[in-house]
Order: structure tokens, then C-alpha cells, then sequence
């Protein structure tokens, strides 16, 4: 889960300070803008303005005369910020001194990202005795509860209203300007993202293709000799299956992605399938000298899916586990079945992955951004197609793993697919809003 912006990282606080000043210029009522945690990001102007439950100033200690028995916020007020703020209703609170306060929410996204708090009122002027004995309750001078009071602005409730809805109007407009930012924010980290990742397909392209070139060179210079024939041509077969299952891999994403992908459901008996997966990766095993087992369970059923891109799921995740671990390590396939469908594993014995990876992984992007904290070079496409493979089937893919013990990949697919033969194309309706 990402964690939320901050209001500062999107709004700069000379703007809020501007608005702040404008808007007491303007009504005569004192505001303060709030994170969403309601500790004060721009100045205040007099803390005794304000309620300690929605505004909170370190430097300035408690705002009003909530001490000793006070000093817990109350749960309505605190239901009332984690509820209502979240769909952008003002925050209304009467306290024991029988001020109005009011927090208007700062919405982006639905995350409540600040508030801004206009200060206390109360509908008639303030009887002094009665603060006086407050302050006494609270632990606090009699002077201290007649300070309070005199800080106190009398509004009517219309008034209140009021600028309640000026205020309102007031984070609409900062709340637009922070949605702007954050677009603008991601759009160019989703550029970024895009950039490094089409480097990386380049490279990783480049490979197969350089040793294709390599090999047929040889066999040119050596003017066909029949020996460097038998030796090369394999070689350059083998890079060219590679680079055609990466294309492949890309345009399968792009169709899955534009509902283009057509499912051909078929039966498919999955120890056969796991066998030809096999084969096409134990001659690299064998270089590294990886041990490769395989344990199918026999009593499995024939399922139901499309076999060729199941195929092709079991061999990437295959090579991978034999690309990430190290020389001399193990990678075994197992399956085993249950009423509800057919559960494949893929696990080895390398250097696993942290926990913070484990859902990125299998997004887009995600390899990009691992990279960037440092972790192995790989666009992670073939995992976004396994992903969304496992989908179209009705199943799911997830991973087990800790650093330093090894990663599994496990993948469901039901019995009987639920896939479709053809994912629909999102439409839009009449009034233009996008629908699947």
C-alpha cells in the first residue's frame, strides 16, 4: 500500500499561508490548516482560538482548557474524523465550554490529506463565572478560563454556516490544486518508470539477438565449416526461441491489457505440460548445475485452460528460478490438486526477496522500482504475464519468500476455467463514463 502524500508535498505552505491570511482579511475569523493528523502546517495565530481535539500544536502545548480529565479526544469526534472526513463532510464539534468548532476535510483521492479549522464560536457572549469554574475543573487558573473566553467569537448558527461554506469553496480549491500536483507527480514518475523500463527491454533484448549475430558471424568466417555448424546453430536456434517468447510476451501483455487476448480453453493434463516445461529449461540447470525436481501429483484430473499460455507460465517461472539461483542450488516444480482446482509451485534455494516486493513484482513497473533500491536487473514482464494469465483463467499467482530462503511461486487455476474466450473491450456509456 502507498503511503499517502503529504498536503505541504503537493500545496506549498506559503499558498495555505496566503489563503490563511486572505481568508481572515476577508471574514474576520481566524483559520489554520491541518495535515491530516490535524497538527497545524501553517500559523497560528492564537492557540486559545482553536480546540485541542481538531488542532494539535507541539510548540504551543494544549489550545483550550482540556486538561487532566479532558485530555482524551472525544470518540464521536474521533469516529466523526476517520468517517465523515473521508467524504469530504465537515467535522462539527461542540465542546464542554459549549464552543462550535468546525474542520472542513482536504480530499484528494480519497485520502484526507488536512483540514482547515476555523476558529471557535459560540451564539451568545460568554459568561466569564462559568469559564472561570472550567479552568478551575480543568486544573487551570480562574485568569486562564477568562482569557479563553475572551477569545471566544460570537456568530449566529447562520453566520457559522456561512463560512462553513466559504470555507468549504476555500479546500475545494486547494484539494484541485493538490489532485493537479499529484497527477502531474505521477505522471512524470510513470514516465521515468516507462523510460528505465523500455531501456531494460532493450537490453534484455539485445542479449539473445547479439549471440544470434555472433553465432551466424562464426559460421561465415569459418566458412561453414560443419563442425562450427552443429556447434553454433543450436546456439542461435535456442536465442532466437528466447527473443520470439519475449516479443511474444510483450504483445500477450498489450493484448491482455486492450482486452485483445483470446483464451483457446482446452483439456490439459498437467504432468505432461509440467514435463514439456521441464525440458526446455533443464539444458540451463545443467550448465549451473542446479539439481531440477519434480514432483506432479499423479491423481491430479485433466483441467481446464489454455495450454499453450499455461505452458509458457510454468517455463518462465522455471527460468527464473534457475536465472536467480546460484550455481550449484536446487529449483523443483510441484503440483498437487484438491476439489476446487490445481496448485503449482515453483521454488528454489536463491537469495529470495523482501516483503516489500512481493505484490510489485508482479506489476509492470514493479521490477523497474526494484531495481532502483538496488536489486538484480530484469524487466519482470514474463511475472506480469503470469499474473494476468492466472487470471484470465479464474485463478491466482502469489509468492512465498524471505530473504536469504529462497523464493516460491504458487499459482491456482481452477478445474474448470472461468475464463471467457474473449475479455470484453471497456465501453463507455451514454453520459461518457468508462464501463467494463
Amino acid at each position: 500500500m502507498r503511503v499517502p502524500p503529504k498536503l505541504t508535498d503537493l500545496v506549498p505552505v506559503q499558498t495555505l499561508e496566503r489563503l490563511r491570511s486572505l481568508f481572515k482579511a476577508v471574514t474576520g475569523v481566524p483559520i489554520v490548516f491541518t495535515d491530516g493528523q490535524g497538527m497545524a502546517i501553517t500559523k497560528v495565530d492564537d492557540p486559545l482560538c482553536y480546540c485541542a481535539t481538531l488542532v494539535r500544536v507541539e510548540s504551543e502545548g494544549m489550545l483550550c482548557l482540556r486538561r487532566a480529565k479532558w485530555d482524551t479526544p472525544e470518540p464521536e469526534v474521533e469516529r466523526a474524523i476517520k468517517g465523515e472526513s473521508a467524504g469530504g463532510k465537515p467535522i462539527h464539534h461542540r465542546c464542554l465550554g459549549g464552543f462550535q468548532d468546525t474542520a472542513v476535510p482536504i480530499v484528494v483521492e480519497g485520502q484526507t490529506l488536512g483540514f482547515a479549522v476555523f476558529a471557535r464560536s459560540l451564539p451568545e457572549p460568554p459568561d466569564p463565572a462559568r469559564f472561570r469554574q472550567l479552568a478551575l475543573a480543568g486544573g487551570m487558573s480562574p485568569e486562564t478560563g477568562e482569557e479563553v473566553a475572551e477569545h471566544s467569537l460570537v456568530m449566529s448558527s447562520g453566520k457559522i454556516a456561512q463560512i462553513g461554506d466559504f470555507l468549504q469553496v476555500i479546500t475545494g480549491l486547494v484539494a484541485s490544486a493538490a489532485y493537479d500536483s499529484l497527477r502531474a507527480q505521477q505522471v512524470l514518475e510513470l514516465e521515468g518508470l516507462r523510460d528505465d523500463l523500455i531501456h531494460m527491454i532493450v537490453h534484455d533484448l539485445r542479449t539473445p539477438l547479439t549471440s544470434i549475430i555472433g553465432s551466424l558471424h562464426t559460421i561465415v568466417e569459418t566458412k561453414y565449416d560443419p563442425d562450427i555448424i552443429n556447434e553454433f546453430v543450436p546456439l542461435a536456434l535456442g536465442n532466437s526461441d528466447t527473443l520470439l517468447g519475449m516479443v511474444n510476451t510483450l504483445l500477450d501483455i498489450n493484448k491482455m491489457e486492450s482486452g485483445d487476448m483470446e483464451m483457446e480453453i482446452t483439456p490439459v493434463d498437467f504432468s505432461r505440460l509440467a514435463a514439456e516445461a521441464v525440458s526446455q529449461v533443464k539444458g540451463l540447470a545443467f550448465e549451473r548445475r542446479q539439481e531440477l525436481s519434480v514432483d506432479i501429483d499423479p491423481n491430479c484430473p485433466v483441467i481446464q485452460a489454455d495450454e499453450d499460455k499455461l505452458r509458457r507460465v510454468v517455463v518462465n517461472l522455471l527460468g527464473n528460478a534457475v536465472k536467480f539461483t546460484q550455481d550449484g542450488g536446487h529449483v523443483s516444480l510441484s503440483a498437487a490438486c484438491d476439489g476446487d482446482g490445481l496448485t503449482f509451485s515453483v521454488s528454489d534455494d536463491g537469495p529470495g526477496i523482501p516483503q516489500q516486493y512481493h505484490e510489485k513484482i508482479f506489476e509492470k513497473f514493479g521490477h523497474v522500482e526494484a531495481q532502483r533500491q538496488g536489486a538484480k536487473p530484469s524487466t519482470g514482464l514474463g511475472l506480469t504475464f503470469c499474473k494476468m494469465v492466472a487470471e484470465a483463467h479464474g485463478g491466482r499467482i502469489w509468492l512465498t519468500s524471505e530473504p536469504g530462503q529462497g523464493s516460491t511461486f504458487s499459482l491456482f487455476i481452477p478445474l474448470k476455467a472461468k475464463a471467457i474466450s474473449r475479455t470484453p473491450k471497456a465501453k463507455r456509456n451514454d453520459e461518457g463514463t468508462r464501463r467494463l
